[in-house]
């Protein structure tokens, strides 16, 4: 309940502060999707699943505030997973370096909620190279990301390459390094975008596994 209430109160002040600039530019998207797996910082927690997501932008002035819900729906009483985001960020030199902070809060239907604290740097060149810490508000346990990507435009349709390396703590003697490897192909009619994609996940506890997805998601 603490946990909600502190999500709504962040929610609250951060629109209160776009309603009240004057020079804002707001954008949005939804989007759905079928996933043969999901994994999280390179866990298994669901099976096949229905996913579904709806994020906003707000650019006041040099700064971007940003939120994101998702959920994950497992097909055969896997684990549902719902995740929200919420944060500001900023660039800096000339925009080739973005910084973000926010909170994380994940709930999860076998385990409940955890909220993390995170802060975000990414350099805007070829491979846009980002590096993240997120700090458990609750058992003080840190989860350490670095990832990169690229897309290219094959005019026909678009190819997306990511690549992430992460190390999370469970308990305070225990951790686990993950992998992960995505290749996505996509096209866009208008606003609409049409993707297909697969991964490859991996951690120190077990071998690799393969995921596919198809899904579609609509900007505005």
């Amino acid at each position: 309940m603490k946990t909600k209430l502190a999500i709504a109160a962040l929610l609250s002040a951060l629109f209160i502060n776009v309603a009240s600039a004057e020079d804002q530019k707001v954008t949005g998207n939804v989007s759905t999707k079928y996933t043969s797996d999901y994994h999280r910082r390179g866990v298994e927690l669901s099976a096949e699943a229905i996913q579904a997501q709806v994020g906003f932008n707000v650019d006041v002035g040099s700064i971007d505030i940003f939120g994101d819900f998702s959920t994950n729906q497992g097909t055969d009483n896997d684990t549902d997973t719902d995740e929200l985001t919420v944060g500001v960020g900023t660039g800096f030199l000339e925009d080739k370096l973005n910084a973000y902070i926010g909170v994380y809060n994940t709930d999860t239907s076998d385990t409940g909620s955890d909220l993390e604290a995170f802060v975000s740097l990414q350099v805007n060149t070829l491979l846009e190279p980002s590096v993240s810490v997120y700090r458990d508000t609750d058992d003080n346990l840190y989860t350490f990301e670095g990832q990169i990507g690229h897309t290219f435009d094959l005019q026909i349709v678009d190819v997306g390459i990511t690549g992430v390396l992460g190390n999370t703590e469970a308990t305070t003697s225990t951790d686990s390094t993950y992998t992960g490897a995505r290749a996505k192909i996509s096209k866009t009619f208008d606003s609409l975008n049409v993707y297909t994609d697969i991964a490859v996940s991996d951690n120190d506890n077990r071998d690799n596994e393969t995921m596919w997805g198809v899904g579609l998601s609509l900007n505005f």
